[in-house]
């Protein structure tokens, strides 16, 4: 197992929500205005990410799950490429869709990130069918943003 931070922003979002559905999952959640900081600290910005506007929010597992399990894994293909752990993909599928749909614009940014230096790469906008799938087969790439709608 590998700690991967899943990270979402909800764009265009002026209110911290965390879905109903999703029983036990911290949801922790940071407004982000033209005002207010950028959401990672100076050690590492993404800088396209630090543009956006909405709430920001970083979902993991509850202790003491999170010590022993993750939503995300390496996929067989290596590294930097990440695959959601079966067992946690209809939930990772639930919390995409439920800020796609707080989205005013039903668009979401989504970032799963190790502490690394990476470059600031922005992913094709895909659909969540498309994003989930990418996800199920290892083909989405850690420290990398993605849209999705």
């Amino acid at each position: 197992m590998i700690w991967i931070d899943f990270g979402i922003i909800c764009i265009g979002q002026d209110r911290i929500s965390a879905p109903s559905n999703v029983n036990d999952i911290v949801v922790e959640g940071y407004a982000r205005t033209e005002d207010s900081e950028p959401f990672y600290n100076e050690n590492y910005h993404f800088h396209t990410a630090d543009k956006l506007l909405g709430c920001w929010y970083n979902v993991c597992l509850p202790d003491p799950i999170r010590c022993e399990d993750s939503f995300f894994d390496i996929a067989a293909k290596g590294v930097p490429y990440v695959q959601v752990v079966p067992k946690w993909s209809e939930y990772v599928k639930n919390i995409l869709s439920f800020y796609i749909e707080q989205s005013p614009i039903n668009k979401i940014a989504v970032l799963l990130r190790v502490q690394d230096l990476s470059n600031d790469t922005v992913n094709y906008e895909c659909s969540l069918d498309e994003f989930i799938q990418g996800l199920s087969v290892g083909n989405i790439k850690w420290n990398e943003l993605y849209f999705v709608h």
